[in-house]
């Protein structure tokens, strides 16, 4: 394992593009490097370099420069009915009493879609931090009490439960779950801006 740092601007990426195209140059398969990035504009970025330098299709070729949320939601085969959507978070709104909207994120964004009510994304953070809700609670600023977090939170479990739907964080944790099944062999990993990633990822 090999470990870059540096701050802002130093190259950091930049090495380890270079690194993925001797890997290449070495002869090792584009589908045996798996090149994962914190946004998908830097995974793109990889991907476009790659595909230029070795006249490949960036998106036959390089199935694995993605982001890891791009990669469990291709692994796991995932559709998009099966996904928490902005009219499942309307419906569940009216059935708790409580406004949850949902909205897309941009390219620079590290998942498809996310919830912007502050009790949603306190639930998110805490799995996302592998604690409990209870504890990452404690530790934030949140306008609303325990019992108002606790009550949404039961809410959401079981909306998604009634109706075999996940969200994003939900299916990071099902990939980690089934690694052992989805999760292909590489030869060489390459994970930029690792200091971002959440505990789950």
């Amino acid at each position: 394992m090999f470990r870059i740092f540096g701050p802002p601007g130093t190259g950091k990426t930049t090495t380890l593009l270079n690194m993925v195209d001797k890997a290449m140059e070495e002869g090792i398969s584009p589908n045996q490097i798996g090149f994962f990035a914190f946004t998908k504009k830097a995974a793109n970025e990889a991907k476009e370099r790659a595909a230029k330098r070795f006249d490949l299709n960036p998106e036959k070729d390089l199935p694995y420069f993605r982001t890891i949320h791009s990669l469990a939601y291709r692994m796991l085969s995932v559709k998009e009915h099966q996904m928490m959507s902005p009219e499942h978070y309307r419906t569940l709104s009216d059935r708790i009493g409580f406004q949850l909207t949902a909205s897309t994120n941009d390219e620079e964004s590290t998942t498809f879609k996310h919830t912007d009510h502050p009790i949603l994304a306190l639930i998110n953070l805490a799995k996302a931090k592998k604690e409990s809700l209870h504890r990452t609670y404690n530790q934030s600023d949140i306008n609303f009490t325990w019992t108002e977090v606790q009550y949404v939170a039961d809410a959401y479990q079981n909306y998604k439960e009634a109706f075999g739907l996940i969200d994003f964080t939900d299916m990071l944790q099902k990939f980690i779950d089934e690694a052992h099944i989805f999760l292909p062999n590489f030869k060489l990993v390459f994970l930029d801006e690792a200091q971002d990633l959440s505990p789950l990822q």
